[in-house]
């Protein structure tokens, strides 16, 4: 036991305060003698009670019972963890009954498995680590930091094969030794086997068009076997050879040729005789061939590009053609080209996911993006407020017209249990995309229906678009699934709008046969109102969809994708209007044409038809119609360019544009204007990864121009970037990290920048194949003794020695602050009572003589009356013996006279008249009392 305080210097103030009580006691003239002294003691007895408990007065006892706090290592390199339950189970049956244990479970990142727990009966079960990829030996330390309680002596004990790939475990253990928590350290075995892998790949960064070049890679065994090694380029076979792998490291070096521009994903892959692991059979590297690299031309459907691919075959253009099926999908594929070109291609066919990797491919890596328009493009194509409507340079909505015809749009929604949590949230992002399409004079109704039917957003005009995409957001999925009562309920709605145009768009995921369909389309044809479905995955009822919408005469669409949903209703919404095409013929007005004036000087062919769309504000409209919408525009966005041409590239349309003489020189020029306008070997660029860290180091090739400032930047897979802090490591090179902690393709950046325009730039790639995890085992038992002799701890093997008593003495402290400032606050009133109650020795004397005078006279009192009670009960006595007497006389025969001695003898033993006698002095008492 002992006492210690938390904050030692406020035990300063008794200074001052001894001083102001000195002073007090020699200038008070009104408190005298034992009064004074008792104030003077009571004021200082609450200075002090005050003075200690702001300093953290506490008290200390010694801590006896024990707490272990298990880390054990739930990554993927890991192959025992049975034999971790098994070692944690038979150390928590040995423990005593007050001792402690909490498990925690470390991957990449920690997570508690079992929080403080006395139960030793408890059976184990582990594997709540979400990503077992890598492993981070130090979180897992530092969140059992955490879960110490004061209460006990702590010790953690770590399960694992230590080989970990992220932080630092023995600086944590360290960390933890001096904050008095013991790390002792159990190896888990790992079970390599026969095992072979790619450990990596590299290629140089820059390559020029039909230039030799070697890839290296490094290969690591545990076997001597024999293995075939293929090397792709983007998934094109082009080198294979047979070798023998020695056990160990072998490097390897494959001549390759550079044959086409473009950025290029080179993949090594081994195939070994004998093998345990195929994960880690694989590396990728990356090289950018310089040069004239191909087009990408995406069509929605073969021939929508056909007046395009004619000019670039005229003009030599390289290009390549696919759909929107068989497009590249990955940021790494799409760098490949210099140009994408979508064709007619509706936003609801192109994945919003791929639609993020083309955006970043134009602004981060200086690809070129043209769209040509169609009835499924632009707008129609449901490509409002998507990645591609960033990239390019015009809104999919009309924002300028004023000659809109009014529409009343009802969205039924399906909000059944089904629908969560995915599909609704799809639906509702739907719903808003199509409120924020629509103009003040149109209406929107939203009707959401499980078993029945409920007003989201009751009809109204759309005058303030966010209050209704509030109410939208509200919508949640719970219940059955009932169609027909909805629809009909929206239908009988709608009928009560004054709209031009008036349009239902049902969404369900589920079946609901009854009811009658045939006689509630009729009643829409026959009132004019049309009605689109769509169904959200491969439970909804296809046949009866598809039969509603055709009747409605609407559209079905089969969403087994529910992402494409918001596409959908956006796409709908447009069609809804119909004001998107422009189908009167004229001939386009030329605009801000810069090069391609010469061209356009001998006059143009006309138009007949285009989608409708709307300039950005920094867009540069080359073409525009007699209104002054556009036809072509573009625009600089990020390093890239693009175009957008709301007319068709197949002759439709255009088709006078596509016979006129100036057709090629047109569409080469565009394209050329479309191209990477920075040089990609304007720096020397060099990325490693390590512990789920990346390094970029950058070298110029000359040095930088005044005022121009160096600029990094990573793309991850899923499209997301992250700037790369570049520092000056020496004269001409600069040094970035990035993180790096999960298998992919990081594509990097780097520009130059002056003024907030782009000198130059260069990009790169690097790519973690595999989870580190599968990599072969290293030194990790010499860093789990580390990590033991860090943390002062031991390296276990029996699990009773968990428990044994060779801790560091541990106090709790009990802090006695609340209690010191209560008991001063009891004090206070005293101090008070003693300032104020004044009491002299004098009264206090004549008030203890009137209490002696007044307990003697009660004596007296109590004595007189005492007696003068005991005289009426001795008279009482008397008058009750004479009555008896008398009663007796009378009663007694006359014959029977005899010597008073033998009458004596006679009437001695008669009860009777005793009994009677009692009583008849008890009544007189009774009497007595009353009165």
């Amino acid at each position: 036991m002992g006492f210690d305080l938390m904050h030692p210097w406020w035990l300063l103030l008794l200074l001052p305060a001894a001083v102001a009580i000195g002073w007090w006691y020699r200038t008070e003239r009104r408190l005298i003698g034992l009064r004074k002294r008792s104030v003077a003691t009571l004021r200082s007895l609450i200075f002090l009670l005050l003075i200690l408990s702001v300093a953290g007065l506490m008290l200390k006892a010694p801590v006896d019972q024990q707490e272990v706090i298990f880390v054990v290592d739930e990554s993927k390199s890991v192959t025992s963890p049975k034999s971790a339950v098994s070692f944690m189970q038979e150390a928590i049956r040995s423990k005593a009954e007050q001792d402690a244990f909490a498990i925690l479970g470390t991957g990449e990142r920690p997570a508690v498995e079992y929080p403080l727990s006395l139960d030793s009966n408890t059976a184990l079960e582990i594997g709540g680590v979400k990503n077992k990829n890598f492993t981070d030996l130090a979180a897992g330390l530092r969140l059992a930091q955490g879960l110490v309680d004061s209460g006990y002596k702590p010790r953690v004990v770590l399960l694992s094969d230590g080989e970990q790939n992220l932080g630092d475990g023995v600086r944590e253990a360290r960390y933890l030794k001096e904050r008095g928590i013991q790390v002792d350290v159990a190896h888990l075995a790992r079970d390599v086997g026969t095992e072979v892998l790619v450990k990596n790949a590299t290629v140089p960064a820059t390559l020029y068009e039909g230039e030799s070049f070697a890839l290296t890679a490094v290969v690591e065994s545990t076997v001597l076997t024999g293995a075939t090694l293929q090397v792709f380029e983007d998934n094109r076979p082009i080198a294979k050879t047979q070798m023998q792998v020695q056990k160990g490291e072998n490097r390897l070096s494959i001549p390759l040729k550079a044959t086409e521009p473009g950025f290029h994903r080179y993949r090594v892959e081994i195939l070994p005789d004998a093998d345990t692991e195929a994960v880690n059979n694989t590396a990728y590297a990356y090289g950018d061939v310089l040069g004239k690299s191909a087009a990408l031309i995406v069509e929605g459907a073969q021939g929508d590009a056909k007046w395009l691919i004619e000019a670039l075959r005229a003009g030599q253009f390289p290009y390549q053609t696919a759909t929107a099926q068989t497009m590249p999908k990955t940021l790494e594929d799409l760098r490949r080209y210099s140009v994408i070109v979508l064709a007619n291609v509706s936003g609801v066919d192109l994945a919003e996911s791929v639609q993020k990797q083309i955006e970043s491919a134009v602004r981060d890596f200086g690809v070129g993006l043209m769209m040509t328009g169609g009835e499924d493009s632009f707008g129609l194509g449901g490509y409002f407020d998507t990645p591609i409507e960033k990239a390019l340079p015009v809104y999919m909505d009309l924002r300028n017209q004023q000659e809109i015809p009014s529409l009343g749009l009802m969205l039924v929604i399906d909000r059944s249990g089904s629908m969560a949590p995915d599909k609704i949230e799809l639906a509702k992002e739907a719903a808003r995309r199509s409120t924020a399409m629509l103009k003040a004079k149109d209406t929107l109704g939203v009707l959401a229906f499980d078993s029945t039917n409920w007003w989201v957003v009751e009809p109204t005009k759309v005058d303030n678009p966010k209050a209704l995409q509030d109410k939208i957001s509200g919508i949640g999925a719970e219940g059955g699934t009932s169609i027909y009562p909805a629809v009909e309920e929206a239908f009988n709605k709608l009928q009560e709008i004054e709209t031009k145009r008036k349009h239902i768009i049902l969404l369900t995921d589920g079946q609901s046969p009854e009811g009658d369909y045939d006689g509630l389309t009729a009643k829409m044809k026959e009132k004019g109102i049309t009605m689109s479905t769509v169904a959200v995955g491969q439970d909804a009822d296809q046949k009866l969809l598809e039969g509603l919408a055709e009747k409605a005469k609407g559209r079905f669409y089969s969403a087994v994708d529910s992402n494409s949903v918001p596409m959908i209703f956006s796409k709908e919404t447009a069609l809804a209007g119909k004001t998107y095409i422009e189908d009167n013929p004229f001939t386009p007005q030329i605009g801000r044409a810069k090069e391609l004036a010469p061209l356009f000087a001998k006059g143009l062919p006309q138009i007949n038809a285009h989608i409708a769309t709307t300039e950005k504000e920094t867009a540069d409209v080359v073409l525009a119609n007699l209104k002054g919408e556009p036809v072509l525009a573009r625009w600089q966005y990020g390093l890239g360019r693009a175009v957008a041409w709301t007319s068709d590239a197949k002759g439709v349309w255009s088709n006078e544009w596509s016979g006129w003489d100036g057709s090629s020189a047109f569409w080469n020029q565009l394209m050329t204007w479309l191209l990477p306008q920075y040089r990609t070997d304007a720096f020397d660029m060099r990325a490693a990864i390590s512990g789920g860290q990346g390094e970029l180091s950058v070298r110029l090739k000359k040095q930088l121009a005044e005022g121009g400032v160096l600029k990094g930047e990573v793309v991850y897979s899923d499209a997301t970037k992250q700037e790369i802090p570049l520092l000056l490591k020496a004269p001409g090179e600069y040094v970035g990290q990035f993180r790096a902690d999960r298998p992919g393709t990081y594509l990097l950046s780097v520009v130059e920048e002056r003024e907030g325009n782009v000198q130059q730039a260069a990009s790169s790639g690097i790519s973690v194949s595999y989870s580190p995890e599968y990599d072969l085992p290293k030194n990790g038992q010499e860093i789990l003794a580390a990590i033991a002799e860090a943390g002062g701890g031991r390296v276990l093997s029996d699990p009773a020695e968990v428990w044994k008593d060779d801790l560091p003495p541990r106090w709790q402290a009990r802090d006695l602050s609340y209690w010191l400032l209560l008991l001063a606050a009891c004090l206070w009133p005293l101090d008070v009572a003693l300032r104020r109650l004044s009491l002299s020795t004098a009264r206090l004397q004549a008030w203890r003589e009137a209490r002696r005078k007044i307990k003697g006279e009660q004596v007296v009192k109590r004595r007189e009356q005492q007696s003068a009670q005991s005289s009426s009960m001795q008279g009482l006595k008397r008058k009750a013996e004479s009555a008896t007497e008398r009663k007796s006389q009378h009663s007694a025969p006359p014959h029977q006279t005899q010597p008073s001695a033998p009458a004596a003898k006679q009437t001695a033993p008669k009860q009777p008249p005793q009994q009677e006698e009692s009583s008849t002095i008890s009544k007189l008492l009774d009497k007595k009392r009353k009165k």
